[in-house]
């Protein structure tokens, strides 16, 4: 129980953290993509610190590798999205999206983890969608970074959900390392063929090479390392539904700096209290299936 506990001090330590994501998002003055094509290469050199520092293995003689590459695709996708999303709506809203991804772990985690799906999490994930609905209302004029930031929380839970099976079988450091490489990698050739590659960051206005490593080190090596390092100890849905908890920090961290740009009305706060409200539920049901596990195994959950 220790080890579970300290596991979900990181992860809301971990999703904290993330609620700065979309805040910087929208202080780079960059696009989407040439955004994320900075932000992996920053995020690839911090985990060769990180590696060197806790002494992990980089080797990529791994029958997994290719699993890694293909990550970083979806990884690659859910943050383009994510950014776009941002940059045609507002920080909040493109965060708030991602509740929407405990319904598609929900669909995806038993077929990865070849278990039965828990009436449940659908239960729960139904609940997020009713809040994000909420949250939205009549978000008229945000419509398409709704749409984008929903698909964003997609490829949020696929890429989740995924690690969640690769970590039970090599070190995050490891595998973040190469979904960082992968994702820089497949980011890159779309710019060389669409409005080519950014600047070096040396050549970036000097608050935006700020907010890139704080982007790249912090809110994404440190971040995504110990994102799927509580996976050893948590379920992929128990991980996507904390992450629940990013939009709401996102939001107030928005409300602090920009001020009624990005103020929601009455309806959005009550969805906030029911996304908490879910993660409570979820802590609280997991806790009761542990207890129930203990006494009698889930035959389906083994092997």
């Amino acid at each position: 129980m220790p080890a579970r506990r300290n596991a979900l001090l990181l992860l809301h330590l971990t999703v904290f953290i993330w609620g700065f994501t979309g805040i910087l998002g929208k202080l780079i003055e960059q696009g989407a993509l040439p955004l994320v094509y900075v932000r992996t290469w920053i995020a690839a050199a911090g985990l060769v610190v990180a590696a060197l520092v806790l002494r992990r293995s980089l080797d990529p003689r791994t029958p997994e590798l290719k699993q890694y590459l293909l990550t970083s695709i979806l990884i690659a996708a859910h943050w383009y999205t994510f950014y776009h999303a941002i940059k045609i709506s507002t920080a909040g809203i493109a965060a708030a999206c991602l509740a929407t991804s405990t319904v598609f772990t929900a669909l995806l985690e038993p077929f990865w983890f070849k278990r039965r799906i828990r009436s449940y999490e659908i239960v729960l994930g139904a609940v997020v969608i009713a809040a994000l609905l909420m949250i939205f209302g009549l978000e008229t004029k945000h419509r398409m970074g709704i749409v984008i930031g929903t698909l964003s929380a997609l490829f949020s839970a696929w890429f989740n959900v995924v690690n969640g099976v690769l970590v039970q079988r090599d070190n995050a450091i490891r595998i973040g390392f190469y979904e960082m490489v992968g994702a820089a990698i497949a980011v890159g050739v779309v710019l060389l063929f669409t409005e080519g590659l950014p600047p070096p960051l040396w050549q970036m206005p000097a608050d935006d090479i700020l907010w890139h490593l704080l982007l790249g080190l912090v809110c994404t090596s440190f971040a995504f390392v110990a994102g799927i390092a509580v996976m050893r100890q948590l379920s992929p849905f128990t991980v996507v539904l904390a992450v629940n908890l990013e939009p709401v920090y996102t939001i107030l961290i928005a409300l602090l700096i920009w001020g009624s740009e990005e103020r929601l009305d009455t309806g959005s706060y009550i969805g906030i209290g029911l996304i908490l409200l879910c993660l409570f539920g979820n802590a609280w049901w997991q806790k009761r299936l542990t207890r129930r596990e203990v006494i009698a195994p889930d035959p389906l959950a083994q092997g």
